[in-house]
């Protein structure tokens, strides 16, 4: 085999790792950067949370080989059966893997509801009116364990405060 035809096959094989390595980068970057369909293996909900709030969790990896994940929820108010899309509020990402999220209600008489989502690293306070994430709870709040989305298999599901009455990490 001369030079050239060596230094043609490896010209050949590096652009095609090349080519290969660029089709996986468009295709993982254009799948971050959109959100799944709501309803998918990836959605679970929605969840009673108050008299008059539901929620659905919603869950995007973050990375095609790492354990990290984003997540969001989409808010539901309602004064009769009907139920109502509010809106979405997305959650702190979890970049430690994914083991349970944990709902508690933060009531408070006179004063907007809010919503903690807690995994085992970090915490999301939500207000539920106005539909945003607030850095910490409010002095004057009643904590109550609602729940847990939990992994113990796929898919993530919500398990009730009525089942396990405590939070996996007891948060």
């Amino acid at each position: 085999m001369s030079i050239g035809s060596r230094v043609a096959w490896f010209l050949g094989g590096a652009l095609s790792v090349v080519a290969v390595g660029l089709g996986l980068a468009a295709w993982q970057v254009e799948s971050l950067q959109t959100w799944k369909p709501p309803k998918d293996a990836n959605s679970v909900g929605p969840v009673a949370i108050l008299p008059r709030w539901s929620v659905t969790l919603e869950e995007r990896g973050r990375h095609p080989f790492l354990a990290e994940y984003d997540y969001r929820l989409r808010v539901f108010t309602s004064e009769d059966r009907e139920g109502e899309y509010r809106g979405t509020v997305d959650l702190l990402p979890n970049s430690g893997g994914r083991t349970f999220l944990c709902l508690f209600t933060l009531t408070s008489p006179d004063r907007t509801p809010l919503l903690e989502v807690a995994d085992r690293i970090e915490s999301s306070i939500v207000d539920l009116q106005s539909l945003r994430r607030l850095s910490e709870a409010p002095k004057g709040y009643e904590r109550r364990f609602v729940g847990a989305f939990v992994e113990v298999a796929q898919p993530l599901r919500f398990v009730s405060a009525e089942i396990q009455p405590t939070c996996p990490s007891d948060r």
